[in-house]
């Protein structure tokens, strides 16, 4: 029962996380981002950051007075998001060989991995997960019937598991048709990333023939992923994506598209 409520938990602060980058990002942009490793609109990273605050702080008198003054829960918040970002990331990349995001153009950063900036950042944000947020899901928590929780849990884990194989199977066969592209096209690829709209229409018909074969999901990933390891492989990744944009295609997802803008300037 306690595990079916801290699972809804996760889900919910999976969701807010998502909405807290899709926002940051799209201001960022100046237009619709969507953000996150799955096509569902969550981002584990945030769900797990969460409870594991929720587990160290509601269960844990870290001082001899049994309050955790504000300095130590940043300390600890920046410490823990630190470690969470940097496995997540390395994690991902030695899994798909590829990353969802990169500080390497932000200063104190180690590897692109992580950065003093973020880091900081998420400290803040742990406060007031601590003294603000978590009182409240606390309460709602203890509210909540075990039935109900369990019946949530079993749903949201569904969905999860499902988004998540779909997911990965996605991945696997997108850097699979990324690679059999750049072996096609090596030698002509440099000049139609630089302008797309003016190539060859036999080249032309190849980016159609290659795109129409990708799945919502994958279109999805192409945009999600920062960059790949391989440059080749993400050469090919941004000569597509810049195709998509030049026909005015459209990411869709659950909630509003995520190159709104970009398609409405290319009509």
């Amino acid at each position: 029962m306690i595990i079916a409520k801290y699972f809804v938990e996760f889900v919910i602060y999976s969701f807010l996380g998502w909405i807290y980058e899709c926002t940051y990002c799209s201001i960022k942009s100046k237009h619709w981002s969507n953000r996150g490793f799955l096509y569902g609109p969550v981002c584990p990273i945030y769900g797990v950051g969460a409870i594991s605050c929720s587990i160290i702080f509601g269960n844990f008198n870290l001082t001899l007075e049994g309050e955790t003054p504000i300095w130590e829960i940043f300390v600890i918040c920046a410490f823990g998001s630190a470690i969470l970002e940097y496995a997540t990331s390395y994690i991902l990349e030695k899994r798909f060989n590829a990353m969802w995001w990169d500080y390497s153009n932000t200063p104190f950063n180690i590897n692109g991995r992580i950065c003093l900036p973020a880091t900081m950042g998420f400290g803040i944000a742990g406060i007031i997960v601590v003294k603000f947020i978590l009182p409240v899901a606390e309460s709602v928590k203890g509210q909540m019937q075990p039935v109900f929780a369990e019946i949530l849990a079993l749903f949201f884990m569904g969905v999860l598991a499902a988004d998540t194989a779909l997911t990965v199977q996605s991945l696997i066969d997108l850097t699979q048709k990324l690679d059999n592209f750049e072996v096609g096209f090596n030698n002509k690829i440099e000049e139609n990333i630089k302008a797309i709209h003016e190539m060859p229409g036999e080249i032309r018909e190849k980016y159609a023939s290659f795109t129409s074969k990708l799945t919502e999901r994958q279109k999805y990933a192409l945009y999600s992923i920062k960059k790949y390891t391989s440059q080749s492989r993400s050469f090919s990744a941004a000569s597509i994506k810049n195709y998509l944009e030049s026909i005015g295609s459209k990411i869709k997802k659950n909630l509003p598209e995520r190159h709104e803008k970009q398609s409405e300037d290319s009509e």
